[in-house]
């Protein structure tokens, strides 16, 4: 399937990132008491210029022995860049099983128009496809979304009006989200409402209400991060998942995609400099005219700096020392929008300030960088 999605005969370029999540959870599905959990959750992520490819699984296994079995695979095409605007088309398939229940699975496909300015942006999008749930009852599934996003800083904020359709299950719901994020940590909280819903009786029956959700990440050494969130989130109808409720606690450990520099070594080298050996802390610019264009990331203290991004193949380009806080490259760069990840001092791969900071469905995390 990678070889299929690959542009052409050009090499097979990119960036994989690599997770296994390990914790422990309190979980009430609708339907289901309230029970302890342990939860495995592994994720593969590979993302090239112009197409990304990825699948998560996970497995939740609870005191009283029943099991809940949860896989997703997805990918997705971008256009190339416009002065304001990009494309994209993506499709989705997954299954679901929860404990004696009838498994069920969707196939989706969808179309996304991307619009930005400066700092700030949004999307319009469609998706339809194919839900069947254990009766081999399939339907023809319709989403559509309307979302506005912002970015500051370490701060973004995003917010989405999305109605979904499925047989006689029709629900509207409203979410706002806001992320931050500095020397690696990350918290991010989402509120939303389900506005309205008309009930079907399938796996996944919608019902209104308001929900919330808290996740944090905190690294603590170069492959290993704490990880933990709480909240409650509606059901899937279109995904046949189930609503609940829950609390969790674990650790996320990177196989693939992070720097293998050891990881004291690296951090007592942190301390002597006085500054984070990552992306987070230093700051991306990009000259607003010329061909090529400078390319300039600032941060103080470092001995070595590299970017890669969509524009470089997922290469990764050594920038040159212009100044004691200044490294720089040139690059031919059209208006547009890009996403990008430096690395300082061999350290992990992150988004800069001055892009705004997205995470995958499967987990890593990129700058996304607006091009006048």
């Amino acid at each position: 399937m990678l070889l299929w999605l690959a542009p052409g005969p050009e090499p097979l370029f990119g960036q994989a990132v690599g997770t296994v999540s390990i914790g422990a959870a309190l979980i009430e599905y609708d339907g289901f008491l309230a029970s302890g959990a342990a939860v495995l959750a592994p994720a593969l992520r590979f993302e090239a210029a112009n197409y990304s490819i990825g699948g998560q699984a996970s497995w939740t296994l609870f005191e009283s022995g029943n099991q809940v079995r949860q896989l997703t695979a997805a990918a997705a095409w971008l256009g190339p860049p416009r002065a304001w605007w990009r494309w994209e088309v993506s499709g989705s398939l997954g299954t679901s099983k929860y404990a004696g229940e009838p498994a069920a699975a969707h196939l989706l496909a969808g179309a996304r128009l991307h619009v930005f300015g400066r700092e700030g942006g949004g999307w319009v999008s469609a998706t339809m496809g194919a839900s069947v749930d254990g009766s081999t009852d399939t339907r023809i599934p319709v989403e559509l979304t309307i979302a506005g996003w912002r970015a500051h800083q370490s701060l973004a904020f995003v917010g989405t009006f999305t109605a979904s359709w499925l047989g006689s299950a029709r629900h509207v719901d409203l979410l706002g989200a806001v992320r931050w994020s500095r020397g690696g940590a990350e918290v991010e909280g989402r509120a939303g409402a389900r506005a309205w819903a008309a009930q079907s009786g399938a796996i996944g029956n919608p019902r209104s209400g308001v929900y919330g959700e808290v996740a944090a990440v905190v690294p603590l050494l170069e492959r290993v991060a704490l990880t933990a969130s709480g909240g409650n989130y509606p059901s899937d109808p279109v995904r046949r998942l189930l609503a609940a409720k829950y609390a969790t606690a674990g650790l996320r450990v990177a196989f693939l995609g992070r720097s293998a520099a050891p990881a004291m070594a690296g951090a007592l080298a942190r301390l002597e400099r006085g500054h984070s050996a990552d992306g987070s802390r230093a700051r991306l610019e990009v000259e607003e005219s010329g061909d090529p264009r400078g390319v300039r990331v600032m941060v103080a203290g470092a001995t070595t700096v590299e970017l890669m991004a969509d524009f470089t193949d997922w290469e990764p380009v050594q920038l040159r020392r212009v100044g004691t806080a200044a490294w720089e490259t040139r690059l031919p760069l059209a208006p547009g929008v890009y996403r990008v990840n430096i690395r300082v001092d061999g350290g992990r791969w992150s988004a800069p300030a001055g892009t705004r900071l997205e995470r995958g469905e499967f987990g890593g995390e990129v700058g996304v960088l607006v091009v006048r």
